[in-house]
């Protein structure tokens, strides 16, 4: 049996969790099935989860989060129902939004709109750059995020 000196159950379970959440909600369903089918042909049955647990391991090791410091979160008037993914947001305000990628933190979308995580030093511009432009054949709102009131 290996060693699992540096690996803690406990601190694996949120991140699974993260996971698990994440390809619920977020991932567009075509895209995963495509890298699905992939590993399926490309990987033996009996190393599937050999591979998956490297994969795992490697993913745990370069694992930096998405979080930006002093990160301010922005409402997106955009959501799922508009076939909105991360990676589409990502374009829209790295593109439009002229903010360097690095900058760009958690991302959360729900059905009807959406929440960015951004460095606070570029919240401002992208507000400016893309409060109002048409996206995907709607008028987009973007402003900061209103904290949820403690009730």
């Amino acid at each position: 049996m290996g060693k699992l000196d540096n690996i803690n159950s406990a601190d694996l379970l949120p991140i699974v969790e993260n996971i698990i959440k994440r390809v619920r909600e977020d991932e567009n369903s075509d895209n995963l099935n495509a890298y699905r089918k992939a590993f399926k042909k490309t990987v033996p049955f009996s190393m599937r989860s050999w591979v998956t647990a490297y994969m795992f391991k490697e993913l745990c090791s370069k694992r930096t989060g998405r979080t930006v410091p002093d990160g301010l979160s922005l409402f997106v008037s955009i959501g799922r129902n508009r076939k909105v993914y991360p990676k589409d947001l990502v374009h829209l305000f790295v593109n439009t939004g002229k903010v360097d990628r690095a900058l760009i933190g958690d991302i959360k979308i729900l059905d009807n709109y959406s929440f960015i995580t951004i460095g606070k030093t570029a919240a401002e511009e992208a507000i400016d750059n893309l409060d109002g432009i048409d996206f995907r054949g709607r008028k987009l709102t973007v402003n900061f995020a209103k904290k949820k009131s403690a009730e």
